[in-house]
Formats: structure tokens, sequence, C-alpha cells
């Protein structure tokens, strides 16, 4: 397979103008605390017209993917660049967990997942976003333990740990304590490594 190619200048420039939008929305968001701030009141703070928002965005909704494409990309970097003699679920804690507290935004976190959680249609952003992660979380997998050839057993793994990790989230923006965030998170990660079979999958 050939790899992909590199972004072009352009391509690059409109990634970053997007993640200015997103965050210049997630921080009215937080200001305001609600998701309510309008595409209008968007665009005025990063000082760019509604139909460059809406070539970026098709729906306000959308507004927020940059963000959780960004902490996708940093959580699948700690899983490639973890030794194959590394303990799995340490390595899915430091993914999945411990990268908020690295970049000091843990309480900044929790409140902007609260308000994705508790609007539908930024919910269902986040959802979305999950399944993102499955091919390379069971690619880590692949590398640690038999996961066999049947297709569903095989994704089976992946799917369960970002179920475990949106039930953590959840947990952890209920309860505000980071602490229970990763505690959650351990105690999934560890149901689900007790029931695969050490050694890498055949090819």
């Amino acid at each position: 397979m050939s790899a992909p190619s590199r972004p072009t200048l352009t391509e690059r420039r409109a990634e970053e103008l997007r993640m200015t939008i997103a965050v210049a929305a997630r921080d009215l968001f937080l200001a305001d605390g609600s998701t309510a701030a309008t595409v209008e009141r968007i665009c005025e703070t990063v000082g760019i017209a509604p139909r460059t928002f809406h070539r970026h965005f098709p729906a306000k909704e959308d507004v927020v993917m940059p963000l959780f494409r960004q902490f996708g990309v940093l959580s699948i970097q700690v899983l490639q660049q973890s030794p194959a003699t590394g303990d799995a679920v340490d390595t899915f804690i430091e993914a999945f967990g411990s990268e908020l507290a690295k970049r000091g935004e843990v309480e900044m976190g929790r409140r902007f997942m609260a308000l994705m959680i508790a609007d539908p249609q930024y919910r269902l952003r986040w959802l979305d976003w999950g399944e993102d992660l499955a091919e390379p979380i069971s690619e880590f997998l692949a590398a640690r333990f038999d996961l066999g050839s049947d297709p569903f057993g095989r994704t089976l793994p992946a799917q369960l740990v970002i179920q475990v990790c949106r039930h953590a989230y959840v947990y952890w923006v209920d309860s505000g304590d980071f602490d229970m965030l990763e505690r959650a998170l351990r105690t999934g990660f560890e149901l689900i490594v007790a029931t695969l079979t050490s050694g890498p999958s055949l090819p």
C-alpha cells in the first residue's frame, strides 16, 4: 500500500483555518456555558464571513470536529509509538486519559465535554468521531494479542475500547474528578484485555 500523499500548502492552510474557527467556537461555548452561539457570532470572533464558515463546515455543529480529530490524532500517536512489550492497559490510559492532563486542559476539557454530551447534535458528532479510532486500535491490539481471523471478532475489542472511553468520559463529566476518569478507563480496559489471548494475531 502506498504512503498517503502529504497535504498541500492550500490544504494545510484550510485545516489551520478550520482549527482556528473550532477553537473560537469552543471558547464561546465555554464562556456562555452553552452551545447557543450563532454562526454569525463565531464568524465575527474569527473575522470571517459566514460563507467562509459554511465552506468548511456544512452545519454549525460540525465546527467541533477539528478538536475531536486533534485529540484522536494524539491518541493514535500514543498507540503507534508504544513498544510492543509495553502494558496495553497503561498505554490505552495514556492515549485516552492522560493526554488531557499533559496539555493542562483537564477542567476545560471536562466543561467542553459536558456541553457536547448535553446537546444531542454535538453528542452525535462525538459519537461519530469515535468510529475513526476503531482501525488504529485494532492494529494496536493485533500486534499484541491473537484476535483471530473472523472480521467481527477481530474488530470487536476495538469497539469495546471505544465504548469504554465513551462511558468513562460521561462518568467523568458527571463526577468532575479526573482521577475517576482514569480509574474508570482502567477498569474497562482491564476487562477487555483479560479476554484476549496473548500473542500477536497470525497473518
